[in-house]
């Protein structure tokens, strides 16, 4: 009740100082600073404050503010229990007036894809904490390659980051691949992405800097060993 005296909002609690605490715990996780039974519990405390905060969000909105917003679908790959991530992200994204189609945990590309053409969904947001669920986001993104969906695809979760979307998951799939460092950067994200005016433009700008992305990876590649440059040394005496 102290936080909603010193800030305008309880969605702005939730976007500023819960966020910036659970970013603090996710670059820590991702330095091994702490460990996953800390960041779980830091998770649950999150989920608390939010769920505390939910009826004083609904009595702040005006009836303008309740405009159906879009519809996202969002779960955790096959392979990996872990919903710390996810159900955050979810959660702000009810916030800003967005219809969310949570699906859970360990959620096979097949199921996914054919809740994505049911639901006729906006954006499709894939979790993951753990290693392995990098290769499960990229089956997903080439099952729904081959599904010719062209529907939006973000990247979320501990184990994620942009330059492995861009190398390893974007290349995969026609449609956009876009890595979300966060859940208040992921409903920036999906607000570019189910608005009209800005859909074409910020796309193509995420896939252009992917292209670059990828381009410095491949330099990176093929630079030679030492020990291979050594053996190419020019004789020049």
């Amino acid at each position: 009740t102290e936080a909603l005296q010193q800030y305008n909002t309880a969605l702005d609690i939730i976007e500023r100082p819960l966020m910036s605490g659970m970013n603090t715990v996710g670059e820590l996780f991702g330095a091994g600073k702490m460990f996953l039974p800390q960041v779980v519990k830091t998770a649950r405390t999150m989920k608390r404050a939010v769920a505390f905060l939910q009826p004083y969000i609904e009595a702040e909105k005006t009836p303008g503010e309740s405009a159906y917003a879009g519809k996202v679908l969002i779960a955790t790959v096959k392979g990996d229990v872990h919903d710390i991530g996810k159900s955050i992200v979810a959660v702000v994204l009810r916030c800003n007036n967005y219809e969310v189609i949570d699906l859970g945990v360990m959620v096979p590309a097949e199921t996914l894809i054919e809740a994505a053409i049911k639901e006729d969904v906006d954006v499709v947001a894939v979790s993951g904490l753990i290693t392995p669920s990098l290769e499960e986001m990229t089956v997903v993104a080439s099952e729904m390659e081959k599904a010719g969906l062209k529907i939006p695809l973000l990247i979320g979760g501990a184990t994620t980051s942009k330059i492995h979307t861009a190398v390893k998951i974007a290349p995969n799939y026609s449609g956009p691949v876009i890595y979300s460092k966060d859940a208040s950067v992921n409903t920036q994200i999906v607000v570019q992405l189910t608005n009209p005016d800005t859909y074409a433009s910020f796309t193509a700008e995420i896939a252009d800097e992917y292209k670059q992305l990828r381009e410095k990876q491949k330099a990176k590649t093929n630079l030679l060993s030492y020990e291979e440059a050594q053996k190419r040394k020019p004789n020049l005496f």
